[in-house]
């Protein structure tokens, strides 16, 4: 398990590192962009679940503090996060009336790994993502539609990756 959180903390730390807007050039397989959600996968899709990303960046350039984030879906372990500048301290993740999840870390801001399991299904079918992440700089809310995951969704399919 610890292997596992590592790993996705080490993708996460890349993908704030290597593109501030969100998905990381570091992959060689295929990639999908639908609306701002851009969907990446391992070079061959195989047996089990895919080794997919899908990311979608967001932020606030009016107004009171400035910040830049993107929220990050690992697909084949579940794991989601929000990695931004400046750096999330917490972030609160609700689609359309479903409970809302909450994860507490600075700087890659990981939530727990069943709601997020929950959460992921939701955005399958939603049709609303609220996001409000909290900084030292001050609070930022957003609202997305999911619409660009539910395609990056049915691409890994077409592209034969499994995602069940």
């Amino acid at each position: 398990m610890r292997g596992r959180r590592s790993r996705t903390v080490l993708i996460l730390s890349l993908i704030s590192c290597v593109s501030p807007w969100g998905a990381s050039r570091a992959a060689e397989g295929p990639k999908f962009r639908a609306d701002e959600w851009v969907t990446e996968c391992d070079s061959r899709p195989g047996p089990g679940a895919p080794d997919c990303s899908i990311t979608i960046p967001f932020w606030q350039t009016r107004g009171g503090p400035k910040g830049s984030f993107a929220l990050v879906v690992m697909l084949q372990t579940g794991n989601m996060a929000i990695v931004g500048q400046p750096f999330p301290n917490r972030a609160v993740l609700r689609v359309d009336k479903n409970p809302p999840i909450e994860c507490r870390q600075s700087r890659y801001c990981v939530f727990p790994s069943i709601p997020a399991l929950a959460v992921l299904n939701q955005l399958k079918i939603g049709s609303l993502v609220l996001i409000d992440v909290f900084t030292e700089k001050g609070e930022f809310s957003f609202s997305l539609t999911p619409k660009g995951f539910q395609a990056g969704i049915a691409k890994i399919r077409a592209w034969g990756y499994r995602t069940e």
